[in-house]
Order: structure tokens, then C-alpha cells, then sequence
């Protein structure tokens, strides 16, 4: 009898490991519009993204819900596996093509939370993360959403980013000196000119 069980249990771990909980890091054959809540695509200061000519990078996050992400991967030319990430107008895939990846902490079949922290990194890469677009007044923006994953009773295979809406990326504004910064431009400035007597 323990041994029939063991069996089972055996059978069942195999069968729910050839099911993963993954998704397809891409928006391939998205169309949606600027304002599309899924099948989104990508959108730089208000035009469609040329994913041809261009790429974008991209820090993902995921896991079960947007207080609990893990960080997946940051993608951009030179460091995606296949030396580009922009696709089509609008549209980008990460990692190799139609490769699932796991996001850690969801269940087989359940929705994942996913979050895209995106930039715009031109034909020959102008920034290696988003910080870096950021400080260097980039087109950057972040979208997080919920996206379902492959695996569960019955399996679902693995899809591409379908929650995914469609996201403009914008200039980050250049920060600007902090009013402490000027209060002392302003200090050093009376103390080099002061008269003396």
C-alpha cells in the first residue's frame, strides 16, 4: 500500500512539473490602441514604438500579486540571448522566442502579477537600465498588471503577455538642483564676495 502511494505521489509530481507556471515575455501580434487595457502594445511620446529599427530594455518583475514581485530579468540588446528585443511596430519579445519563464510564488493555471519597467533604447543602446533613462532624461514608464500563466487542471500552455495594456513611454523629467543645492551656491557666493573692512 505505501509503496502504491509513493507511486502516486511520484506520478503526480512528475506530471505537475511538466506543467510549469510560466508565461511568454513578448506582445507579438498585439494591436491594441494608446488606451488598449490589454493586447497592449508600446507607444514612445505617443507614437507606436518602431520594434523593428529599434529596441527598448526592460526590467521584469512578477510573482502573485504587486506587493510580493521577484525580479525576473532585465533585457536589452546587448543582453537578451538573441541580440535584440525590439519585434514589430509596437512590439518587443524578451528572451528567446516563445521560451516560457517562471514566475516564482504563482500556482499552474493562476493569473501572475507582472511588472514592465520599460525605456527606450534606441538602434545602439542609449542607457543599460532604467535607472540610467531615468537620470538621463529617457523615455521610460512602468505598467504592472495581471497576465495568466501556463500549467493548472486541465494545463494551459504558455502565453504571451495578454493582460499586458498597451504603455507610452515618456521623456523623465531632468532633475533639477534642490533648494538646499542652491541655498548654498547662494552661501558660497556671499562669503567669496564679501567686502572686508
Amino acid at each position: 500500500m505505501k509503496s502504491k502511494i509513493l507511486v502516486f505521489l511520484m506520478v503526480a509530481g512528475i506530471a505537475s512539473g511538466v506543467y510549469g507556471q510560466g508565461v511568454i515575455l513578448d506582445n507579438a501580434g498585439f494591436n491594441g490602441g494608446i488606451s488598449a487595457t490589454s493586447g497592449g502594445r508600446v507607444f514612445v511620446n505617443g507614437a507606436l514604438f518602431d520594434g523593428i529599427n529599434f529596441n527598448v530594455g526592460v526590467t521584469v518583475l512578477g510573482g502573485p500579486n504587486s506587493g510580493n514581485l521577484t525580479t525576473i530579468g532585465t533585457y536589452t540588446a546587448s543582453t537578451d540571448p538573441k541580440g535584440y528585443t525590439g519585434l514589430d511596430i509596437g512590439q518587443f519579445r524578451l528572451g528567446n522566442a516563445a521560451a516560457e519563464v517562471a514566475i516564482p510564488g504563482v500556482a499552474g493555471g493562476t493569473a501572475a502579477t507582472i511588472q514592465l519597467n520599460m525605456w527606450y533604447d534606441g538602434a545602439g543602446g542609449l542607457f543599460n537600465s532604467y535607472a540610467a533613462a531615468a537620470s538621463g532624461g529617457g523615455f521610460i514608464g512602468t505598467i504592472t498588471f495581471q497576465t495568466p500563466t501556463s500549467g493548472g487542471q486541465p494545463p494551459l500552455p504558455a502565453q504571451n503577455l495578454v493582460g499586458m495594456p498597451s504603455i507610452n513611454l515618456v521623456a523623465a523629467p531632468v532633475p533639477e538642483p534642490t533648494t538646499l543645492a542652491l541655498a548654498g551656491l547662494g552661501a558660497a557666493s556671499l562669503l567669496i564676495f564679501r567686502r572686508r573692512k
